[in-house]
């Protein structure tokens, strides 16, 4: 499928334009379907368990998801007419309020809405440009755009989660990931995921080796927040023995991944940074794979 979009304003190029944010938010949803479907994820909610969630479940993620229909396309759109970055904060601050409405107030994807968000308004720029929709194109138009405005000119609620870890502990969070263009997915989270689905042609064992990477990698917020600095420590050198010992290729994989797991519930951990950042990933995976493949 071509990303050339002509400029001209003929009704076949407001079709194509249409078109393309369609496809965006399709990809930006599937992802979150896909990371939610994930079965036996460390902690997290999945189709057959509330993980280490007593306020939400599989139900609550569908019904979130729902609610974030069209709000990619949206940004990818307002990103193709430059709009400015208080418009694209605005938009998203309203969607976080369709959310909480869909959810009964349980912040099941305000990471995805700030992540995909700023990813799909990316891609909005690529197309204005004609650059090939590619991971390193995307980012970095994200740097480019919007680097200082999102370290300068987002409020910063002294009372929120990653607020709190950043000055207890000097982690930083979802703002500094997207403002320097989420680079453990550039560098680690996507080389893994598209090497173990080459290895393997199973997109389960791609998801699941690249969530155990990046928690293995990742200072989560969510993981500080439930259990300190040492609970962090303990569950990055699980994910890092599970993947020393061979990850998904052991034969025993998911009996592994089952430790991890019972370990993170037993002491009420959940590394939700990392399964948002799984998503992108994944729609990164999803996004390259059909815009820059021949037809």
């Amino acid at each position: 499928m071509s990303v050339n979009i002509l400029s001209e304003p003929t009704n076949e190029t407001l079709s194509s334009k249409q078109a393309i944010w369609q496809q965006i938010d399709d990809f930006a949803l599937d992802a979150l379907y896909d990371e939610l479907n994930l079965e036996n994820k460390p902690g997290l909610v999945c189709p057959s368990s509330n993980g280490s969630h007593s306020d939400m479940n599989h139900d609550t993620f569908i019904a979130s998801i729902t609610s974030l229909r069209g709000y990619f396309a949206t940004l990818s759109e307002f990103g193709y007419e430059n709009r400015a970055f208080v418009d694209l904060k605005n938009k998203g601050i309203y969607q976080e309020i369709k959310m909480r409405q869909a959810t009964n107030n349980v912040n099941t994807h305000k990471g995805a809405i700030f992540n995909l968000g700023f990813a799909s308004a990316a891609i909005g720029k690529c197309l204005q440009q004609n650059q090939s929709l590619t991971t390193q194109n995307i980012c970095a138009q994200i740097v480019n755009s919007w680097q200082y405005d999102l370290t300068h000119h987002l409020e910063r609620k002294a009372d929120s989660h990653g607020q709190q870890m950043y000055k207890k502990y000097g982690v930083t969070g979802a703002i500094e990931m997207v403002s320097n263009g989420f680079q453990i997915i550039q560098n680690t989270a996507l080389p893994c995921f598209y090497d173990t689905f080459y290895r393997t042609q199973d997109f389960e064992k791609a998801a699941m080796q690249t969530l155990m990477i990046l928690i293995s990698a990742l200072s989560d917020t969510n993981l500080v927040w439930r259990g300190g600095i040492k609970d962090l420590m303990n569950a990055q050198m699980m994910a890092k023995q599970f993947l020393q010992a061979g990850g998904v290729y052991q034969s025993n994989w998911r009996q592994a991944v089952s430790t991890v797991n019972q370990y993170f519930i037993h002491c009420n951990l959940s590394p939700g940074g990392s399964a948002d950042l799984l998503a992108v990933t994944i729609f990164f995976y999803k996004v390259e794979n059909e815009f820059n493949n021949p037809v």
